[in-house]
C-alpha cells in the first residue's frame, strides 16, 4: 500500500473529523429506533467505503445477536433472519469478549462463520467489527464488511470505525430509551382507555322495588381485565341480572367483555328473558366470532318478583351464594352446565328456585376467593360464605361489608385481579 505524506494524512485525518462531527448531527437527528439503524448502517457503508454493512442488536433475554439491519448485496437475506449466539463468527466473538476486531483474511481465521456467505452467496474478504457499548452494557455490535477499491482494512480505518462506533451507541442509547417511553407511555394510555370502557360496564346500580334491592360493585385491580354488569327491567317486578367477567388483561379484556355485553343486551332488547337461550346465544356467538380462548364466566338471572322465584344458569369461576334463615349455601348444580364459554361443546341448563321472604343472594368474582393475606393464605370460598351469613341490610350494605371485609383480610395488598359483587334481596316482607 502506497505510503502518504504527513500533509495528506492530517488532511485526512480532519476530513474524517469533519465527517464525524456531520454524522453526529443526522444520527442524533432522530429518535425512531427503525430510522436510525438504517441511516447509522448508511454512514457506515459510506465513511468507510465499504462493500456491505451491518448491525446486530443484543437481545439479553436470549443470549443473541439479531440482524436488524444489513445493507449491500446479501443484505434482505440476512435482515431479521437470522441470529448469532454469543461466541458464534467474528459478530459472536466481538459481542462475547466486548473487543473490537479487524480481520483482512477472513477464511483463515478460525472465528469466521462461513454460514451467512453460503446462505446468501456473497463473498466476505475482510471485515471491521465493533461492539455498541453504553456504560458498559452491550447493545449490540456493527460491521463493515469488505472495502471498495482497495484489498484491505487498515489500522485508519479501525479508529475511524470505533470513532463512530462510539457515537452510534449513544444514538442508539438514546433511541431506545426514547422507544421505552413511548411504550410506557402508550400502555399507560392503553389501561386508562381499558379502565374507562370497564367503567361503562361496570357502574354502581341501585334498584329497590317493594322489598326487593339489588345491587353491583366492581373494583378495579393494577391489572385492568374484563368484567361487566348490567340490569334490565322488563316492568311489573321481572329483571333480568347479568354478571361477567373475561380472564384477560388491558385494553383485549375490555373489548371483550364489551362484545360480550352488547350481545346480551341486544337480545334483552328483543325481550328474550330465557337465560339459558340467552348463555346459548351468547357462546354461539363467541364461537363464530373466534374470540380467543381465554376463560369466560358468565352469571344471568331472571328474577320474577310476583312469582317469588329466580331462574339462572351459570358458567365459569362465577360463584353464587344463597343466605336463607342465616345459612350461607353455595349454588353451585355443576351438572346443570358442560364444557367452557367459547366452544361448540358447551351446554347450559337452568335452574330454578323458589324465593322466600328473607333470602338474599350474593355472587362473587372468582378473583374474592383467590384473596391473600399477609400470610400467603386465600380466603376461600368457605370463608367468605360465613361471612356473608352475619351481613345485614339490603344489598349495597351487603356489598360494602363484603369489600370491607376483603380489606381487612389483605391488608389493602394489591390485587391482581378485579373483584365484581352482584347481590340482591328479598324482604322479609313480601
Amino acid at each position: 500500500m502506497p505510503s502518504i505524506s504527513k500533509t495528506d494524512y492530517l488532511e485526512k485525518q480532519v476530513e474524517n473529523l469533519s465527517r464525524l462531527v456531520e454524522i453526529n448531527g443526522i444520527i442524533n437527528s432522530t429518535l425512531n429506533i427503525n430510522r436510525l439503524l438504517s441511516i447509522i448502517m448508511e454512514m457506515i457503508k459510506d465513511i468507510m467505503s465499504a462493500e456491505a454493512s451491518s448491525l446486530l442488536l443484543y437481545d439479553d433475554v436470549n443470549m443473541e445477536l439479531v440482524f436488524k439491519v444489513a445493507l449491500g448485496e446479501a443484505g434482505q437475506e440476512l435482515k431479521e433472519k437470522y441470529r448469532v449466539k454469543l461466541g458464534q463468527g467474528i459478530a459472536g466473538w466481538v459481542a462475547l469478549h466486548r473487543k473490537s476486531l479487524l480481520v483482512n483474511d477472513v477464511y483463515s481465521d478460525s472465528r469466521f462463520d462461513p454460514m451467512y456467505d453460503k446462505s446468501t452467496g456473497f463473498t466476505t474478504r475482510s471485515i471491521l467489527c465493533a461492539p455498541l457499548l453504553f456504560k458498559g452494557k452491550l447493545l449490540g455490535v456493527i460491521q463493515a464488511i469488505n472495502p471498495v477499491k482497495r484489498g484491505e482494512f487498515d489500522d485508519d480505518d479501525m479508529n475511524l470505525f470505533l470513532l463512530f462506533s462510539n457515537q452510534a451507541a449513544l444514538a442508539v442509547q438514546n433511541a431506545i430509551f426514547f422507544q421505552k417511553a413511548i411504550e410506557d407511555e402508550r400502555l399507560e394510555s392503553e389501561l386508562k382507555a381499558a379502565k374507562n370502557i370497564q367503567e361503562s360496564l361496570t357502574p354502581d346500580l341501585h334498584i329497590s322495588d317493594n322489598g326487593f334491592t339489588s345491587a353491583a360493585r366492581s373494583i378495579p385491580a393494577r391489572e385492568v381485565g374484563g368484567v361487566f354488569h348490567m340490569f334490565r327491567e322488563y316492568g311489573d317486578g321481572v329483571y333480568l341480572v347479568t354478571m361477567g367477567s373475561v380472564d384477560h388483561k388491558g385494553i383485549p379484556g375490555a373489548l371483550r367483555a364489551s362484545a360480550i355485553s352488547g350481545i346480551i343486551r341486544v337480545m334483552t332488547e328483543l325481550d328474550v328473558r330465557d337465560p339459558a337461550e340467552i348463555i346459548e346465544m351468547t357462546n354461539r356467538l363467541c364461537v363464530s366470532e373466534k374470540f380467543d380462548d381465554s376463560p369466560l364466566a358468565l352469571f344471568i338471572c331472571f328474577v320474577d318478583i310476583p312469582n317469588r322465584r329466580i331462574d339462572f344458569v351459570n358458567a365459569g369461576d362465577i360463584c353464587p351464594v344463597m343466605i336463607r334463615d342465616g345459612v350461607a349455601r353455595y349454588l353451585r348444580f355443576s351438572d346443570r352446565s358442560r364444557g367452557d364459554m367459547g366452544r361448540s361443546d358447551f351446554r347450559s341448563g337452568c335452574v330454578r328456585i323458589q324465593v322466600k321472604p328473607g333470602d338474599r343472594f350474593v355472587m362473587l368474582s372468582g378473583s374474592i376467593r383467590e384473596l391473600k393475606n399477609s400470610d400467603g393464605k386465600k380466603a376461600g370460598l368457605a370463608r367468605v360464605a360465613k361471612f356473608l351469613e352475619s351481613c345485614q341490610g339490603d344489598s349495597p350494605a351487603i356489598i360494602d361489608s363484603l369489600l370491607s371485609f376483603t380489606e381487612k383480610y389483605t391488608g389493602g395488598f394489591d390485587r391482581r385481579k378485579d373483584m365484581s359483587v352482584l347481590a340482591f334481596t328479598f324482604g322479609e316482607d313480601m
